[in-house]
């Protein structure tokens, strides 16, 4: 059963640590396992190319880094996303007191691991303290307990399992429930080609994408972009539903392949929403509709490439319990299949 094999692929994909700017060995561990499914792989920078026997008949994407902390020596840790943006690419933090509230909520007595980031080898485990009320240089910073002070730079990971029953699963998915939904597309004879992107969670996976498009002379507007989408109340969840946009606060989609996705949920009775239209009317505005990748890579490119999102909504986004329905999951697999392998729209 589809649903069953996501659910395993994604519970043991949680099990290999990929924290953004330290994703190298879960890439490695990606590409040995598809390859098992006689696909070709590629690894570049920022990339893993996996293809099919018709590499350049459908392109997806779905990025594979989450969120943790990095050891900034001393005992102290700090928010992984947040860092990697200052020391690799020189961004000034403008993080909100608020917004490092939340982060350090999200974090609050989580039990975490240290591992080496080009071997997965354990260095060592321990619990969060809360960090509100420490903060340095706009950074929330870290104390975790039990844990032996650890070389700058190691990534730390949550260590909480993923946990599923009939109805739910739970644990950090953001975005390993898509490389689970891929891994079984492509077993079900997908034979296209998936970019597996790094560094989405700071914002820098269009940079990896279009490099990937360039260096391969692809122009296309009908990318497929697969993700979480977060929200607060669970009507989405307990609809079943899949999530398509026309837009993020950033760009706008192409209006035609989205279309078709809509009148396919329909055609197949998929429930599901527009975010941005669901968003619109209640009257927030544009600036509210939150950023993705698919909205960088177009924002940032004047347009030379488009597509359309197709997302799995979820509950607690970005901790170590975000949570969606067998429903959704069984959803975002049936358009996916239908639409990449059935009757293909693009």
């Amino acid at each position: 059963m589809p649903f069953q094999t996501v659910v395993l692929k994604t519970i043991e994909y949680l099990s290999v640590p990929s924290v953004v700017g330290h994703e190298g060995f879960f890439i490695q561990y990606l590409n040995d396992d598809f390859q098992k499914l006689g696909l070709e792989t590629k690894i570049h920078d920022g990339i893993l190319e996996v293809s099919g026997k018709s590499p350049h008949a459908q392109i997806i994407s779905a990025h594979i880094d989450r969120h943790g902390l990095i050891s900034i020596g001393d005992g102290q840790y700090t928010y992984a996303a947040q860092h990697i943006k200052e020391t690799k690419y020189d961004e000034e933090n403008t993080t909100s007191q608020a917004m490092l509230k939340a982060i350090s909520t999200r974090f609050e007595h989580e039990k975490v691991y240290a591992y080496h980031p080009y071997n997965n080898e354990f260095l060592g485990k321990g619990t969060i303290r809360s960090c509100e009320n420490s903060m340095k240089n706009g950074d929330a910073i870290f104390t975790i307990d039990d844990m032996a002070d650890m070389p700058v730079d190691t990534p730390i990971a949550y260590a909480r399992n993923a946990m599923h029953d009939e109805h739910f699963l739970k644990g950090q998915i953001d975005n390993v429930v898509s490389i689970g939904v891929i891994y079984t597309l492509f077993q079900n004879g997908f034979q296209g080609t998936v970019l597996f992107s790094m560094e989405e969670e700071i914002g820098k996976s269009w940079l990896h994408i279009t490099n990937w498009l360039t260096q391969n002379n692809i122009q296309t507007k009908e990318l497929i972009i697969l993700d979480t989408s977060p929200y607060r109340e669970a009507d989405p969840i307990e609809q079943n539903m899949v999530i398509l946009r026309n837009r993020d606060k950033s760009a706008g989609f192409n209006n035609e392949l989205v279309t078709k996705l809509k009148k396919r949920c329909e055609d197949l009775g998929i429930a599901y929403q527009v975010k941005d239209e669901f968003f619109l009317s209640l009257g927030l505005s544009i600036s509210d509709l939150g950023s993705t990748e698919l909205g960088r890579v177009v924002d940032n490119t004047d347009g030379l490439w488009s597509g359309a999102t197709i997302q799995i909504p979820t509950l607690e986004y970005h901790t170590s319990y975000e949570t969606t329905s067998r429903g959704c999951i069984e959803s975002y697999y049936a358009i996916l299949q239908n639409i990449l392998i059935t009757d293909p729209i693009i």
